[in-house]
């Protein structure tokens, strides 16, 4: 627990907090550690790094630890309180104890300091959870300089096969962070984020022209005698939005002219809509083209109707997820540094 803030301090108490050196050494608890873009770690805040120290200097003071977010390679959908439980992903500052299993009364870093991507499927789902602290904890959201934590690009809307249907929508994006412990501070370095996964682009529509024999309908007219033809244009595929991973772009409408495929997004980058089917002719029909995904400061497009003498609508631009999404109304938290993508409620 916190150590007392005024009176006789025991060397007994501070030990019970921090760990018993060797040699029962006050001045063990002088350290200075690195963990990931975390420098310079004291024991905690105020104890001294070097020079004299005293029992007076662990007056308020408690146990600091850090979630192992910033080894290894990119991971996606983390829960940062099952990373606690894992003792080889938890740091505790001076080394002279291992983790409580209650975390009451202690300061925990979760520090991301590497790529965390989301999964698609819903603006709920959250690239790193905070998970649930017991009560009393001092939770702390450390984004360094290399740490991205991403929500998922939204899939691109597939175009429509002819008249008959319209384009698909485009899928929304997930979210980054989804905070379930009230009083959560996040802090984002220079050049890292936690942003929201944008949203797919819908695929175009598409379009029908009937052409009757001796008509000069191009390739639809058969010459000589009665008869006619119907020629159909797909739609373009809406392209993939930005996102962690980045959303898949949609299928062109299949038919006889048929749409193109729209492109996937990457980690900051929408994928782009394809075109519709067409056969460059004026008289001919032409699916609309699928709009664009969505990423920063761009929002996603929806697709374009079909033209003919009998068309469908494109579909609409998929919703970006959210920077940040607490589990609840009743969370609170407090936030600086590069967070895009705005607060929603509401983590899985």
């Amino acid at each position: 627990m916190v150590l007392q803030s005024s009176g006789t301090i025991s060397f007994g108490q501070i030990s019970a907090e921090f760990g018993l050196p060797s040699g029962k050494n006050l001045g063990a608890y002088r350290v200075s550690e690195t963990h990931g873009a975390l420098s310079n770690m004291p024991l905690d805040a105020g104890v001294p790094q070097s020079g004299q120290i005293s029992f007076g200097n662990f007056y308020s003071k408690r146990l600091n630890m850090v979630v192992d977010f910033y080894s290894g390679g990119t991971q996606y959908r983390q829960n940062a309180r099952s990373n606690y439980n894992n003792n080889t992903k938890i740091r505790v500052i001076g080394g002279h104890r291992s983790r409580p299993a209650n975390s009451s009364g202690k300061k925990v870093f979760i520090h991301v300091n590497k790529y965390i991507g989301s999964a698609k499927g819903s603006a709920s789902y959250c690239a790193l959870r905070t998970g649930g602290w017991n009560s009393g904890t001092t939770l702390r959201v450390d984004v360094g300089g290399n740490g991205f934590v991403l929500g998922a690009g939204g899939n691109g809307g597939s175009g429509a096969r002819s008249n008959n249907d319209s384009g698909d929508n485009g899928a929304g994006g997930s979210s980054g962070l989804g905070i379930e412990y009230s009083g959560t501070t996040v802090v984002v370095a220079s050049g890292g984020a936690i942003q929201c996964g944008f949203g797919g682009g819908g695929g175009g529509g598409g379009a029908k022209k009937k052409f009757s024999s001796g008509g000069g309908g191009g390739k639809g007219g058969k010459g000589g005698g009665g008869g006619s033809k119907t020629l159909k244009a797909g739609g373009g595929g809406g392209g993939g939005g930005a996102g962690l991973p980045g959303g898949s772009g949609g299928s062109g409408g299949s038919a006889n002219y048929s749409g193109s495929g729209g492109s996937s997004g990457s980690t900051f980058s929408r994928g782009g809509g394809g075109t519709g089917g067409n056969r460059n002719s004026g008289d001919d029909p032409r699916g609309g083209n699928g709009g664009s995904g969505g990423q920063n400061g761009v929002g996603a497009a929806g697709g374009e109707r079909g033209k003919g003498e009998d068309e469908s609508n494109g579909g609409s631009a998929g919703g970006n997820g959210n920077g940040i999404r607490k589990s609840s109304s009743g969370i609170s938290f407090s936030s600086s540094g590069n967070i895009i993508g705005g607060t929603g409620t509401g983590v899985a």
